[in-house]
């Protein structure tokens, strides 16, 4: 028995093991390629054992692993979950000054901005250099994107970014506090600003804050945007916020979504919304009706990696 098999089979047990993932949780994909530490920590995110994850990826920081940027993220990212802000905006920091050039830093820019008051100049990285940046944390490879939609990854989602915009973070951050202090008052700006001519990285920042948001007006507009109703152009980064922040609140709506669209990339959003919340029940409900065998092996794909009733008693079906 090798070395690597023995690795697998430990990490394998520890992801598949009896602790199981809380009802609504996101969920974080597992490679078990990846470093063993930094499985682990992904698997302590899944069961929301926040301590433990910033543990296992300290482990994968220390040893200078290939993936140690992403690794810096989701110390940031757990960090932020025990409520730790400013050390999370430190952690960003830490990647920014480490690795320049990673694709993380925009996930860092994004989880700052969130933030809100936890960063301050020390922990703005365009203090490190003598020349002005345009913002905190900016693009390695910075370009114009004209459509089709170049994306740029965050988490478990999407950020789209299209043109620089040197306002862009103060509108953000007002944006967020206002939503923070008076949601009543903030929706009427956000629909103006979804609805309205506004820059598109504008509009996927208000998605981002809206999406957060328990109000029930502030649902009612998810679920316009879900439907295409307001912002089409957003429909599909709706769709994954959904799963990523509104738990299962809204799948229904989702599988309306998912009914009404001849599209394959709104249905995959679907998909993905409902595995990221943890939704098997209508994952199932979908593999059923679904035609298309390409759809369906999707869906099934993300099935067998859940572990509710309704996925296991689905594949134990197909099997028969």
């Amino acid at each position: 028995m090798t070395r690597k098999f023995l690795v697998a089979l430990i990490v394998t047990a520890a992801l598949f093991g009896p602790a199981s993932k809380p009802s609504g949780a996101a969920v974080f994909a597992v490679n078990l390629d990846d470093d063993p530490a930094y499985v682990l920590g992904t698997k302590a995110m899944n069961d929301q054992r926040w301590s433990d994850a910033v543990l296992s990826f300290e482990q994968v920081i220390d040893a200078k692993s290939k993936k140690a940027d992403a690794a810096l993220y989701w110390k940031a990212y757990s960090l932020n979950k025990l409520g730790k802000r400013q050390l999370a905006a430190g952690t960003c920091l830490q990647l920014y000054k480490q690795f320049k050039a990673s694709s993380w830093n925009e996930d860092c820019h994004v989880l700052v901005l969130s933030l809100g008051g936890a960063q301050n100049q020390s922990t703005d990285p365009s203090n490190l250099d003598p020349e002005p940046r345009p913002g905190p944390y900016p693009h390695p490879n910075p370009q114009p994107h004209p459509d089709p939609r170049p994306r740029v990854p965050y988490g478990p989602g999407f950020i789209f970014k299209y043109e620089n915009d040197p306002d862009l973070e103060i509108k953000v951050l007002a944006l967020n506090a206002v939503m923070q202090r008076d949601p009543a008052q903030a929706l009427p700006v956000l629909r103006g600003i979804l609805a309205g001519d506004q820059s598109e990285s504008l509009k996927q920042h208000a998605l981002f804050i809206l999406a957060q948001s328990n109000s029930p007006d502030a649902q009612a507009m998810m679920r316009d945007l879900v439907l295409g109703k307001l912002a089409p152009n957003l429909q599909e980064l709706a769709i994954r916020d959904c799963g990523i922040y509104q738990g299962k609140r809204l799948n229904d709506t989702l599988g309306e979504a998912y009914g009404a669209s001849n599209d394959d990339k709104i249905k995959h959003a679907v998909i993905s919304a409902f595995f990221i919340s943890g939704d098997d029940t209508h994952l199932v409900d979908l593999a059923r009706q679904e035609k298309d065998l390409k759809l369906k092996r999707t869906i099934v794909s993300q099935l067998s990696l859940m572990q509710g009733k309704a996925a296991t008693d689905y594949m134990m079906e197909l099997l028969k």
